[in-house]
C-alpha cells in the first residue's frame, strides 16, 4: 500500500471510495472556498485507489499557526498519522483533529449494546474535548419495500404522515437557487426562535453553487395551501442519503409538514439507489426530555432507524502548550456565539 497526494483528474475515483459528504471532493473545493488549505491524500493498492481521505488546515487569525481536520474520514492507522503529521509540521498546524466515519457499537431496545469490532489505531493521538458531528446517529436501512419502512416507524410517526397526506400537504423536490432561497428563508424563522447558531446564508450559497453540478444535494420543501412550512436539505454520496439540514415554520404545526418532509426524502433516496439513511446525528441512548434537541432527537428516532455510536473524535496535537490555549479560547468563543444568537432574537 502506499499513500500519496491526488491529482484533479483523479475526482471521480476519490469520490467513489469516500463514504462521506464531508470527505467528496466537492467539499473539498468548498473549504477552499472558505480560505482553508486542502489535502487530498489517495491509499492505493498495486496502482488501485482503494481509498482516501481529505485534511484541511484553517489559518488562525493573527498568528501564524493553523488547525487541521479529517471528518469522517477512513479509520485511523500508523501510516494515516505519520502522513497527517508532515502536512501538520507544513502548515505550523497547532493539531489536527480526527473523527472517523466508523461506529463502534450499535443500540438495540435503547440500550443494550452490539460491538462492530473496528479496528482503529489511537496510539499517537489523544481523546478530543469537543467533538465536530453528534458522536451518535440514527441509521434507517432504507433497501427496503415502503410498507416494511412505515411498519418499521414509530405508530405516531407512521400516523403523522397518514394526516399529513390527508391535508393536503405537498413536498416538492426543488434542488434549485429557488429551492435553496426556500429553505434560507425558513430557516432564518428556525434559528430565531429557538435560538441556536447555524451558518450564514453565504455559506449555504456556496456550497449550492459547488454541489449543483454533482447532484449531491437535495432539498426537499413541503407546502401546505400555498405556503412553505418545511424544508430538508438531505446529501448523496456512494448510495448513503444523509439528512444534513432542516427547517420548519411555527405555522400549521397540525398538518405535519416536516414528517411528510422526511418521508418523502427517505423514498427520493431509494429512488437515487441508496441503501442507507444517516441521520447526521442525535442526542445518544440516555436522552433526557429537557435536552433541548431532544425533540428533533425524538422525531428522528420515529422513524425506526438503528442507534449508531461512532468510535470517537480525537486530537493529532501538534504543539501541547497552544493546544492548551487554543482550547481555552475556543470554550469562551463558543459561548460569545450562543449569547449573541440569545441578543439577537430578543
Amino acid at each position: 500500500m502506499i499513500t500519496r497526494l491526488l491529482y484533479d483528474n483523479e475526482k471521480a475515483a476519490y469520490d467513489a471510495v469516500v463514504t462521506h459528504p464531508v470527505q467528496s471532493w466537492m467539499w473539498g473545493e468548498f473549504e477552499k472556498k472558505q480560505g482553508n488549505i486542502v489535502y487530498r491524500l489517495g491509499i492505493f493498492d498495486n496502482e488501485k485507489l482503494v481509498s482516501g481521505y481529505t485534511v484541511s488546515f484553517k489559518k488562525l487569525p493573527r498568528v501564524q499557526y493553523s488547525a487541521g481536520k479529517c471528518l469522517r474520514g477512513p479509520a485511523i492507522d500508523y501510516d494515516m498519522i505519520q502522513n497527517i503529521k508532515r502536512l501538520a509540521i507544513e502548515n505550523h498546524a497547532i493539531f489536527v483533529k480526527l473523527e472517523p466515519d466508523v461506529a463502534e457499537y450499535y443500540f438495540e431496545n435503547g440500550t443494550e449494546k452490539r460491538p462492530y469490532y473496528p479496528t482503529i489505531d489511537t496510539s499517537g493521538v489523544k481523546v478530543s474535548e469537543k467533538s465536530m458531528f453528534y458522536p451518535y446517529t440514527f441509521i434507517l436501512d432504507i433497501d427496503k419495500p415502503e410498507e416494511d419502512l412505515l411498519k418499521n416507524m414509530h405508530e405516531k410517526t407512521r400516523y403523522n404522515i397518514r394526516l399529513a397526506n390527508r391535508h393536503g400537504v405537498e413536498v416538492k423536490e426543488e434542488s434549485s437557487v429557488h429551492g435553496l432561497n426556500a429553505y434560507l428563508k425558513l430557516q432564518a424563522e428556525t434559528t430565531s426562535r429557538q435560538n441556536f447558531y447555524l451558518h450564514t446564508p453565504n455559506y449555504f450559497k456556496n456550497l449550492w453553487e459547488l454541489s449543483k453540478e454533482t447532484g449531491m444535494l437535495k432539498i426537499q420543501n413541503s407546502y401546505f395551501q400555498g405556503k412553505l412550512l418545511a424544508s430538508v436539505v438531505a446529501m448523496v454520496q456512494n448510495g448513503r442519503l444523509f439528512y444534513a439540514y432542516a427547517a420548519s415554520s411555527s405555522e400549521n404545526r397540525e398538518v405535519m409538514a416536516p414528517t411528510l418532509a422526511m418521508w418523502e426524502t427517505i423514498k427520493l433516496g431509494k429512488s437515487l439507489g441508496c441503501t442507507k439513511f444517516d441521520m447526521w446525528g442525535c442526542l445518544g441512548p440516555a436522552a433526557k426530555e429537557y435536552e433541548p434537541q431532544y425533540g428533533f432527537h425524538r422525531f428522528k428516532q420515529g422513524f425506526g432507524g438503528v442507534m449508531n455510536q461512532y468510535v470517537g473524535t480525537f486530537d493529532l496535537v501538534m504543539l501541547p502548550g497552544l493546544y492548551k490555549v487554543f482550547n481555552i479560547l475556543d470554550k469562551y468563543r463558543w459561548k460569545l456565539l450562543r449569547l449573541k444568537a440569545k441578543i439577537r432574537n430578543v
